[in-house]
């Protein structure tokens, strides 16, 4: 497995992210361009840009990949499907993953005010878990943060099983990481 998590340019210019749309494939840019803000174009371009790099770094792959979409949603490599990314964003950095194995990545800022999402993603254990913690907010991205990698590396996605993501029997098989970066967490799932 390989990594690349980027903290985002402070300033964010319109030329910048023209300048990082500018590389992308056909496809990727139309992509890019759908989004009305320049930070949802800097995500979409960036996230590309970093899977390229790792592609060309670690496997030999100069082309730029195109997707193939499964019924979740979940995309891989059309032409390399023995090769698994995932990449996720937030509002302070942006992040590629690579392996041989299917993987997640989820990356989100720190934030106040989850109460509500607690109540939805989080089982009693958890709860007490995070309300007992020095730091509750850091403790709920935490959790949080394993729950997403897990399931986008098992390709479902968080509309099922939230609360039972990282339950024994759901993560038997899996590796799991977990990293606080400056003002974001980022977790890692990848099968064994």
């Amino acid at each position: 497995m390989k990594l690349i998590i980027q903290e985002k340019p402070s300033q964010l210019t319109p030329e910048y992210v023209e300048s990082l749309v500018n590389q992308l494939p056909a496809w990727r840019r139309e992509q890019a361009l759908r989004y009305r803000h320049l930070s949802g174009q800097l995500d979409c371009a960036l996230s590309y840009l970093l899977l390229c790099q790792l592609l060309r770094e670690e496997c030999g792959i100069a082309m730029q990949p195109t997707f193939i979409y499964a019924e979740s949603g979940k995309p891989s490599l059309a032409e390399y499907p023995d090769l698994h990314f995932s990449i996720s964003h937030c509002k302070m950095a942006v992040g590629c993953m690579l392996s041989d194995r299917p993987c997640g990545l989820d990356i989100e800022s720190l934030r106040n005010n989850v109460s509500s999402i607690i109540t939805y993603a989080m089982n009693p254990d958890e709860v007490q878990q995070i309300q007992s913690a020095p730091d509750s907010r850091l403790e709920f991205i935490r959790l949080w943060t394993r729950k997403e990698a897990i399931l986008k590396c098992k390709g479902t996605g968080i509309a099922n099983n939230l609360k039972d993501a990282l339950a024994p029997a759901s993560l038997r098989g899996y590796k799991l990481g977990t990293k606080v970066g400056d003002g974001y967490v980022y977790s890692t799932a990848e099968k064994r």
